[in-house]
């Protein structure tokens, strides 16, 4: 479970050639999962709102929270 703080973004990773969907409190937090060399990787993808899977296996998601 995902604990989330009110200031955080929750960001959703889905994998695509596993099939699954997990949940991640920070940008940072997923970078460090996915063993990715920067996390402005994420960040550019959300940003630029792109649709190509990243390395063609995840995409990413911003998840707003109230």
């Amino acid at each position: 479970m995902v604990k989330i703080k009110p200031t955080s973004q929750v960001i959703e990773v889905t994998d695509i050639k596993n099939n699954t969907t997990d949940l991640y409190d920070s940008i940072r937090e997923a970078a460090r999962v996915l063993n990715l060399p920067n996390f402005n990787i994420i960040r550019n993808y959300i940003k630029n709102n792109q649709v190509k899977p990243y390395k063609g296996q995840y995409t990413f998601k911003k998840i707003y929270v109230s």
